[in-house]
């Protein structure tokens, strides 16, 4: 065995698979999961270590192993979806996209690394189709594993509905907070303004971009709110809060936790499977 299930809480309601959605995202050394019900309930929830890196055939194995350990039964759900994390996106407007452009889109802006593919995915939300780069082997993995899968990166989830429909009442910035990177998403007047990625090597980094994309689309007064995420601790959201305004934890789209053991769970920490 190659893996190991780092944490296990799942629900005892009995929800039927066709109500039920898987959302898996990816990390450095594995992979986090949560399955919520239609009825935005959390049924499941799980953080993984793998070698993500192994052959296909090693990690075909692995994730039906992890699956069956935990007594999760991933066929006939209403919706599986794989989160990349991706580097490499670029957003196109749904009346000029062309799937036969997709490679060229991403060629433009830079060269497509050995082993990565290229995807797509749909954000009805913004109108938008994005064209993103995955690591070919492991996206091969879960798509054989799970049939049906679909394949979305990060930015596509940090532009989501809830916070569209937030940004018409304040301005948001989202900050998603990685180990070396982090994402940010500016949304106005239900808008996405901006979406990209960061190299930041420590968090004064990651504080920088944030103070600077607030002058650059002049979000420093209280009519924004700096929603963060991912990997921050107390005295790092305390040391936001010193130099941005209305500082908050985003921990995604409002779920109903029945284990009382799933409030322990730092929602903000996987707000990107949550939203």
């Amino acid at each position: 065995m190659s893996y190991n299930i780092n944490s296990l809480i799942k629900s005892e309601k009995v929800v039927g698979s066709y109500e039920k959605r898987l959302s898996i995202c990816l990390s450095s050394n594995g992979f986090s999961f949560s399955m919520t019900s239609l009825h935005d309930e959390l049924l499941a929830f799980g953080e993984v270590t793998c070698n993500l890196s192994a052959s296909m055939s090693d990690l075909l194995l692995d994730i039906k192993s992890v699956f069956t350990e935990a007594d999760i039964i991933t066929y006939g759900l209403k919706e599986i979806e794989l989160i990349v994390v991706s580097r490499h996106f670029v957003w196109v407007p749904q009346h000029l996209y062309d799937e036969k452009m997709e490679r060229s889109y991403l060629e433009a802006i830079g060269k497509i690394a050995t082993g990565e593919g290229v995807y797509s995915s749909t954000n009805d939300d913004i109108k938008a189709q994005i064209v993103f780069t995955a690591p070919n082997n492991v996206v091969s993995a879960f798509k054989i594993a799970m049939p049906g899968i679909k394949i979305r990166c990060q930015h596509d989830k940090l532009a989501n509905k809830t916070l569209l429909e937030s940004s018409d009442l304040r301005s948001i910035l989202l900050v998603n907070i990685r180990e070396g990177e982090s994402d940010y998403a500016v949304l106005c007047n239900k808008k996405l303004q901006l979406s990209n990625t960061f190299k930041c090597n420590s968090f004064d980094e990651t504080l920088y971009h944030a103070v600077n994309l607030t002058k650059q689309f002049h979000l420093e007064d209280a009519s924004v709110t700096v929603a963060v995420c991912g990997n921050i601790n107390r005295e790092q959201f305390s040391t936001m809060r010193q130099f941005l305004p209305n500082v908050a934890l985003y921990t995604g789209r409002q779920l109903t936790l029945s284990n009382p053991e799933m409030q322990h769970i730092p929602l903000y920490r996987h707000a990107v499977i949550l939203s």
